[in-house]
C-alpha cells in the first residue's frame, strides 16, 4: 500500500490474463464492505529512467 493520506494505493503486480479476475475481486470486497467503487488503472512497465546523453 502507499499514498500520502488521501485514501491510500495499491500496486498490484498480476499477469495480464489476471487483471479482470482481480479488478472484479477487488470491486467485490469493496463492495461488500459498504465502500465505494476503487478506480483502478491498468498500466504496462516500461523502461525505467536513465541518462540522455
Amino acid at each position: 500500500m502507499t499514498g500520502g493520506g488521501f485514501g491510500g494505493c495499491v500496486i498490484a503486480l498480476v499477469p495480464g490474463a489476471a487483471v479482470a479476475d482481480v479488478d472484479q475481486a477487488v470491486t467485490s470486497a469493496f463492495a461488500a464492505n459498504g465502500w465505494g467503487r476503487p478506480r483502478v488503472f491498468e498500466v504496462t512497465p516500461s523502461q525505467g529512467a536513465r541518462r540522455d546523453a
